[in-house]
């Protein structure tokens, strides 16, 4: 899997961000993106029926699955937004969509990202 990593992996950047929870009350957070990680990883597209099952009740124009060494875990669960080279999309994942959205594999975990759909 290591030989397979270094010949497919592209950059792409995770951006963090700190949360600030405004109103206790109504449960109101502000967000203040901070300056984004480069990391490498395997991009792969995820066809839109196989997005149905993979992350039910979400919405999307387009979903990568991406595939990152298991260090980088800590980084995905804290990141607000994640761009890849080569598209100029924004996708979220772990923010929206929760722990269902990070699957672990040996010393890789493989996460789903996705573009907001606009309504």
């Amino acid at each position: 899997m290591d030989k397979i990593f270094k010949e497919l992996s592209i950059p792409i950047r995770v951006t963090l961000a700190v949360e600030t929870e405004i109103d206790p009350f109504e449960k109101n957070v502000e967000t203040v993106n901070l300056s984004s990680i480069p990391l490498m990883a395997i991009v792969n597209e995820i066809s839109p029926a196989k997005a149905q099952w993979t992350m039910p009740g979400i919405i999307t124009e387009k979903i990568k699955q991406v595939i990152l060494r298991k260090i980088h875990r800590p980084l995905i669960e804290r990141s607000q937004k994640i761009t890849v080279k080569g598209d100029n999309s924004e996708y979220y994942g772990y923010r929206i969509n929760g722990k269902l959205s990070i699957v672990e594999e040996q010393d890789y975990i493989r996460i789903y990202i996705y573009v907001k759909k606009e309504q």
